[in-house]
């Protein structure tokens, strides 16, 4: 035999082994479930006794009941200890005048209309019959004189005082019923069950005694096992007894049956717990083991059919789709090959119909073995095992294509998700906002069909319950798909922010993203690419064009030097004549400014590329303005400018390189010497600003400022558009470059032809 017919019929046995599991476990349910110490846990098992159980205790509570209920019909129907057929029991008024009726006439007449007491049910009283047809006579409503069970005085309203004949006789036949049913039980020779009830006049001149076992003292009814005494004492409530239960108030019945309203009575009860007769305590005292023993088999049944029904159910989702154990290929039936979504509906359609149609036909086979009182519980546990059947169907098919990676590939729900994805956002939530509506209201009307269509308990049918569970389902994935979009659309504009705030690097994992929110991503991942690109070009550019500076500066310096010194040298030969002493002067003077651009170019290189190694140390920046304006003092003198300077008198630290910050107020107050009106002042300042200290220089321009601040911080960018002063338009760019490497602020504004510029630095405490 090969392996796959093996495979085959292995599958096939392990899923009737489930089957069969699965009914050992519903059958041990039912076992449980139909039995009437269900609800009670399992403690009563080990630890209780007939005689300490509910159903045992209330058999006795309902005889106590029947006790005084029989003294009392005992009245009604009984002369001299018998039943007294011709005891009057009711008369009335009708058409036909005052008409008194004996216990024989109403039985009689109760014949007539089909009533009979059934042995089996206990003279449980039955009918009338279905054929008897009410005559004019039986519907005439007639005025009730007296009735043995209720007298004249006791009638509350007109309404209780008129009755038609056939009621009336229900009425008795009911009582007589009940007493012929007391009476067969309790006053027979084959009883567990003993009691003497006494009551006595003031005088003891007359008494009545109702007892089952006359012969019997209180003492020998006390003594058989179980007992319960009353006295009767006006001074004592106490119910004397061992039963360990409560029970109906006797000292109440008592009063209420006494006729001679006397405290000289007695209530004695006394029950043999060993039980000899062979009447009702005996077959429910064997019973009540026979349920436990019945209960205990259906916990060894349910957690046999429970453990192996999980354990096969393991090995089907294992095997289920595989031809064989080692082939991975899956196997998919018809079924599996709809879409998933219509596959479910088929199967919920399956499931409703096996619980209204096929649950009743089975359900009603089980009503052959069990009684009407087990009936309900019955439907639900065989309907729990048609809707098992079904579902379990659809978990397979859910299975197998899970494994053969169909579950979501072929469903409707895909096919529409790809549809809208290829629409825009406002098409998407148009479309579903629609479905979305049009599914509530599907369910909102059918739940109010269950619950006004008077389908009585309609809230517990099949339908509703999943039309209530799409609709959580439905109103989850709605949920989730909008969670999902806000997650992607947060994700997004971190990655904007991120993108806009310089972090030209950052990406985003595009399988978090679907649809169109997984293209817009895509954008964005495109654009850092792009800005990575071209911020790379820029750096490039930027590293070549300080390259480029580097070197070209220091080709130029070596033949600079050579030029400066050959002209001190010619100096020196004392020439005389006027003309190449000029000459002289000239070349000397643009060496020497050919010298500092050529400085300038290198280290406005190294300023903005940072390549510049810093010596930071505590700096007293008032005493450092102080210094630079004493080296520029003589300098703004000679320029016809007046230098005004407002320190405070106190030491204000900085961190910052010494010699780097004195080059950032040199070419400050340099620059305010070159580009200042002449004759006019130049002020220098220092102001402590809690934080910070702010250094600012401000001067008159000689020539329009008719540009932004900021152009002049680009290099080669000068005040004087003419370029009729001498500079290299790189002092301010560098003096901004040095200043923020050191952790500083530069900043320029320009009021009309007000120049100002201040430097900020972290006071250091």
């Amino acid at each position: 035999m090969s392996k796959q017919p093996a495979t085959f019929f292995l599958k096939r046995f392990v899923g009737f082994l489930h089957i069969l599991f699965v009914c050992i476990a519903l059958v041990g349910i039912g076992f449980m479930y139909l039995n009437s110490n269900y609800g009670r846990g399992l403690d009563w098992i080990e630890t209780e006794t007939y005689e300490q159980s509910p159903d045992f205790n209330k058999k006795v509570q309902s005889d106590i009941s029947n006790i005084f209920d029989y003294i009392q019909y005992q009245e009604i129907f009984e002369t001299g200890g018998k039943v007294d057929f011709s005891k009057l029991v009711l008369e009335v008024t009708s058409s036909k005048g005052e008409v008194s009726y004996t216990l024989n006439d109403i039985i009689s007449y109760g014949k007539k209309l089909g009533y009979y007491m059934d042995e089996a049910s206990n003279y449980e009283l039955y009918g009338p019959s279905d054929e008897y047809e009410f005559t004019a006579e039986d519907k005439e409503r007639v005025y009730i004189r007296w009735r043995c069970y209720q007298s004249e005085s006791s009638l509350t309203g007109p309404e209780q005082s008129y009755s038609t004949l056939p009621e009336l006789t229900y009425e008795i036949l009911s009582r007589y019923s009940t007493y012929y049913s007391i009476y067969s039980r309790l006053m027979s020779d084959f009883t567990n069950l003993y009691f003497r009830v006494a009551f006595y006049s003031k005088n003891d001149a007359i008494y009545k005694i109702y007892s089952n076992a006359r012969e019997m003292s209180n003492d020998d009814m006390m003594a058989m096992g179980r007992y319960i005494y009353y006295s009767g004492d006006s001074n004592d409530l106490t119910v004397h007894t061992n039963f360990g239960s409560t029970f109906p108030s006797i000292p109440a019945m008592m009063m209420e049956t006494n006729p001679y309203n006397s405290t000289k009575n007695f209530f004695v009860l006394g029950l043999d717990t060993t039980f000899k007769a062979n009447d009702d305590y005996k077959q429910a005292h064997s019973n009540y083991y026979g349920s436990t023993e019945t209960f205990v088999l259906g916990i060894y049944l349910t957690c046999i059919g429970m453990a192996g029904s999980f354990i096969t159910f393991l090995f089907l989702i294992f095997a289920s789709g595989h031809k064989t154990f080692f082939d991975k290929t899956i196997t998919l039936y018809p079924i599996d090959k709809l879409k998933t979504e219509v596959m479910l509906m088929i199967m919920l359609f399956v499931t409703y119909v096996g619980v209204t149609v096929g649950s009743p036909l089975f359900a009603k086979m089980f009503h052959l073995f069990v009684t009407s009182y087990y009936w309900e519980r019955i439907d639900r546990v065989v309907a729990l095992g048609v809707i098992y059947f079904c579902l379990i169907l659809a978990f397979f098919s859910l299975v197998r294509r899970y494994k053969a990676e169909t579950l979501w590939s072929n469903s409707v729900f895909r096919e529409m998700t790809k549809m809208l994805s290829e629409h825009t956002f406002k098409y998407r939530l148009v479309i579903c906002y629609l479905m979305y509506l049009g599914i509530n209201t599907l369910i909102t009307v059918w739940g109010c069909y269950c619950v006004f269509a008077n389908r009585g308990h309609s809230l517990d049918s099949i339908p509703f319950l999943i039309g209530f569970g799409l609709w959580i389902v439905g109103n989850i994935a709605v949920f989730y798909f909008l969670y999902r979009n806000a997650v992607q659309a947060d994700m997004i504009h971190e990655a904007v922010d991120r993108l806009a705030a310089g972090e030209t690097s950052y990406k985003v994992d595009l399988d978090e993203f679907h649809s169109l929110e997984s293209d817009l991503a895509a954008g964005l991942n495109r654009i850092s690419d792009g800005l990575e690109t071209a911020l790379a070009e820029q750096v490039k550019s930027e590293r070549l064009k300080a390259d480029l500076i580097t070197n070209v500066s220091h080709d130029i310096k070596t033949p600079l030097t050579s030029i400066i010194n050959y002209v001190d040298l010619i100096k020196r030969e004392n020439i005389q004549d006027p003309k190449i002493q000029k000459y002289l002067e000239v070349l000397d003077q643009k060496s020497h400014r050919l010298k500092t651009l050529t400085e300038d170019l290198v280290e406005a290189s190294k300023a903005s590329s940072g390549n510049i190694k810093l010596e930071m140390m505590d700096i007293d920046i008032v005493e450092l303005v102080q210094q630079t304006n004493g080296e520029f003092e003589d300098k703004y003198e000679l320029s016809r400018l007046k230098l005004v300077s407002t320190l405070p008198n106190e030491v204000i630290l900085i961190e910052a390189d010494g010699r780097r910050l004195w080059r950032v107020l040199e070419n400050l107050y340099n620059n305010a010497c070159k580009y200042a009106l002449e004759n006019t002042r130049v002020y220098v300042g220092v102001e402590d600003r809690g934080a910070e200290v702010v250094f600012s220089i401000k001067n008159v321009s000689a020539s329009p400022l008719n540009f932004s601040p900021d152009e002049l911080t680009e290099r080669f960018v000068r005040g004087d558009v003419s370029r009729t002063t001498e500079g290299s338009g790189l002092g301010l760019s560098i003096a901004k470059s040095l200043t923020e490497l050191q952790g500083g602020k530069f900043k320029l504004s320009i009021d009309g032809d007000l120049f100002k510029a201040e430097v900020a630095f972290p006071i250091k405490n």
